[in-house]
């Protein structure tokens, strides 16, 4: 995997799933839809990351399923930059659903505290 693309992969895509989680959670279809924007931005990195085409990208609009998806693809890049063994996609799908779980989590408790 090459390393500078899936950092870049990273930093887009927590900033996109925050942004989509937002405003799925406060019901602006603006914020769902920027958000749809920049997952799309990072997969297409995280897909040059893997060596595999940029159609890949397209994977953005399932969000979160998404991501599963084009993680669970073999790395065909060739490069040793990033290895699998380090286990940097399993942490990084790990961070992603907790934060994601966390996002929505946090209203609906609240909601139930409220009633």
């Amino acid at each position: 995997m090459v390393k500078k693309y899936n950092n870049i992969s990273l930093i887009v895509g927590i900033f996109g799933i925050i942004v989509q989680g937002y405003g799925t959670i406060n019901h602006i279809p603006f914020l769902q839809l920027a958000g749809s924007a920049v997952l799309i931005v990072a997969f297409y990195y995280y897909a040059k990351a893997k060596g595999r085409h940029p159609a890949f990208c397209l994977f953005g609009l399932l969000s979160i399923v998404g991501l599963f998806v084009l993680a669970s693809l073999k790395d065909r890049s060739g490069s040793e930059e990033v290895s699998s063994e380090k286990g940097n996609s399993k942490i990084f799908l790990i961070f992603i659903s907790i934060l994601f779980a966390l996002i929505f989590a946090i209203p609906f408790v609240n909601s139930l505290l409220n009633h």
